[in-house]
């Protein structure tokens, strides 16, 4: 049943411009960046029902589901399989998207989820991995990776480089091309994708064919950033909640510096073709511009988005932004150019 609340949510995008103005009152700005008026609405209803969800790790989980209501729903012509993997030695979730344009031994993106590897799973960017599937031709699986404090940090990306392995070994029965398979992730997903490529090109043997990073959480430095103060109280990722899910990936500190979690600080040379897309609106920012600077200075191929309008998580804000959409819609697009070639 289609709630009262999501009407409202999907007639926000179609409404006025100059309604939408009176209901958002005074444009927001920072750093000379003005915040898309939806997402300004959104955050202005949104805020104070997340905020009641702040209290321990099942309650931030809890609110986390609360942004799946502003996303949409899957692609026409995707179907979905939800199974598991063993991996690791655990029975871990997965979806896999599939368009029906997908041939026998189609191309796969791996994709892995945002949430500070603490909120959320794989079913949280349920339309933007459906759209991947639609313009990639490809199939996607999303991996449910084990989350902090239940795990220590690095299994979220152990987890993540047993599904590279398994896919690897299994490509057949799974009908994939092993050659053709592209890591994908956004915020924390961003961290574990970067994290692996590295992995995987020091190891050797198959390369990823590409490697996509949404909004990237590559490290855990706080120098240099502006955007960590400028942008520390922006919806839905603030300074708090960065500070939480710190606290829940590393303990008293532990692991904060290890290499895994700092992809930022590490030799970037010789990576697969890439695509770096980060929002205005959002205290990681930096962070994520100075990856993709750093990836063209190393000599890999790179295309970089910078979204000025967007927020934070924007990949599942779709049904209240068309300016998320149409940004969704965009790296969709160039990701499949990167598969193709």
């Amino acid at each position: 049943m289609i709630s009262f609340q999501n009407i409202i949510v999907s007639i926000l995008k179609y409404l006025p411009k100059k309604l939408l103005k009176n209901i958002a009152g005074k444009p927001v700005i920072i750093d000379g960046n003005e915040l898309d008026i939806n997402l300004q609405i959104i955050s202005k209803l949104a805020q104070p029902n997340i905020d009641k969800y702040k209290s321990d790790v099942q309650e931030y989980r809890r609110g986390a589901k609360l942004l799946s209501n502003l996303d949409l729903p899957i692609c026409k012509g995707v179907s979905i399989e939800d199974r598991t993997f063993m991996l690791n030695s655990n029975e871990l979730k997965a979806r896999i998207y599939t368009s029906k344009t997908c041939t026998d031994m189609a191309p796969v993106i791996l994709f892995f989820h945002q949430g500070g590897m603490v909120i959320m799973d794989h079913l949280t960017d349920n339309y933007f991995c459906s759209l991947l599937s639609k313009e990639c031709n490809a199939k996607v699986i999303s991996l449910d990776y084990r989350r902090c404090p239940e795990v220590n940090f690095p299994t979220p990306i152990e987890d993540s480089l047993a599904l590279w392995d398994l896919v690897q070994e299994h490509s057949k029965t799974l009908g994939i091309d092993n050659k053709k398979v592209m890591l994908a992730g956004d915020s924390a997903g961003g961290m574990i994708s970067a994290t692996m490529s590295l992995l995987i090109r020091d190891r050797g043997g198959i390369q990823p064919a590409g490697l996509l990073l949404v909004y990237p959480w590559i490290s855990t430095k706080k120098e240099n950033q502006p955007s960590l103060s400028s942008c520390a109280e922006t919806f839905p990722l603030t300074k708090e909640t960065i500070d939480f899910f710190e606290l829940n990936v590393f303990p008293n500190g532990k692991n904060i510096e290890h290499p895994w979690a700092n992809p930022l600080e590490q030799n970037l040379k010789n990576l697969p073709p890439s695509i770096v897309a980060i929002a205005g609106f959002d205290p990681i920012r930096d962070q994520g511009k100075l990856f993709a600077q750093t990836l063209k200075e190393s000599g890999n191929s790179i295309i970089y988005h910078f979204f000025p309008d967007l927020c934070h998580s924007f990949l599942l804000l779709s049904r209240i932004s068309k300016a998320a959409e149409n940004a969704c819609i965009l790296i969709a697009k160039e990701t499949s150019k990167i598969l193709e070639s």
